[in-house]
């Protein structure tokens, strides 16, 4: 069963050939930390879009990267250890899940990481016994200039391969969840995740940068707690770069 959206094969197909993203000088040896407002619908969402915040944290340099949860250190210059928060995706805190599911515990993971910030393979393994499974996740990102010299894109696709103990985790229903929601019980077997997305950078000076996103995610499993077909984020803030 193939359910991934047309314009995530289509962005594959631009990033492949695109090279490794952030490779222009501008992004090399570069931190900057900041917020932003954003507004979507998650997957699991039963009550259409949902106004929120979030945190932008991103690092780049010879000894590694830090891309939001996601860090990595490098060992060789295209290998590296990598560690990640792993955020609960099905919680009230976040989106608003169907009555009667309880909240998914997030998670601490570490693993490996092969490639680069841009065109990276990764594998994550929990290891705060909260499900003890892995995810695998291949990245494909690009830095493209644009005809304002202050401003960048950064379009990108990412796939994710959820085992069956994550799985099970994040989409199983148990009877009891069953019973309190009306939803039908289900098990999780493995899982893809399709996101792709595209990313706006503006220096306004040499500290402060405006960024936007809009993101958008396909959870390829037929658990009843997936509420709707595409999850989609559009968020816009600032951070201090330095």
């Amino acid at each position: 069963m193939d359910k991934t959206p047309s314009i995530l094969m289509i962005g594959l197909g631009m990033l492949v050939v695109s090279g490794e993203a952030y490779s222009q000088e501008r992004f090399k040896n570069i931190s900057f930390v900041g917020a932003g407002v954003t507004v979507g619908e998650s997957v699991f969402s039963d009550n259409g879009t949902r106004l929120g915040a979030e945190a932008n944290l991103f690092h780049h340099s010879k000894y590694g990267f830090i891309d939001g949860t996601l860090a990595n250190y490098a060992l060789l210059p295209w290998f590296g250890i990598s560690g990640n928060l792993r955020i609960s995706e099905v919680s009230d805190d976040f989106n608003d899940i169907p009555n009667g599911i309880q909240n998914r515990d997030s998670n601490g993971e570490i693993g490996v990481t092969f490639g680069t910030l841009g065109a990276r393979l990764t594998y994550l393994h929990d290891v705060t016994n909260k499900h003890n499974g892995y995810e695998v996740q291949l990245h494909l990102g690009r830095v493209f200039d644009t005809p304002f010299e202050k401003m960048s894109l950064s379009p990108y696709v990412q796939i994710n391969y959820r085992d069956d103990k994550l799985s099970d985790h994040l989409y199983s229903i148990s009877q009891s969840e069953s019973n309190a929601s009306g939803l039908l019980s289900f098990n999780a077997d493995d899982t893809w995740v399709y996101q792709s997305g595209i990313i706006t950078l503006y220096d306004f000076n040499d500290n402060i940068l405006g960024i936007s996103k809009l993101e958008i995610e396909h959870h390829d499993t037929d658990s009843p707690l997936i509420q709707n077909d595409l999850g989609w984020k559009f968020s816009i803030g600032a951070a201090y770069k330095f």
